[in-house]
């Protein structure tokens, strides 16, 4: 799983745990995320701090 995106309402998570690719948005982060579609499960701080050091928070 990683956040794609940063919108106003919230990030875009891209999970593809499974055979496909999933989207969703998360307004508020708890401790873990988990795809509604498939059921993966990864730490909210894990999936945050990828995205704040990569070249995608900075777009």
């Amino acid at each position: 799983m990683v956040i794609d995106a940063k919108l106003s309402e919230g990030y875009v998570v891209l999970c593809d745990k499974r055979a496909e690719m999933h989207s969703f948005l998360i307004v508020s982060f708890g401790l873990s995320v988990e795809c509604p579609h498939c059921g993966a499960t990864e730490l909210a701080t894990d999936l945050v701090t990828d995205f704040y050091l990569s070249d995608q928070a900075a777009a």
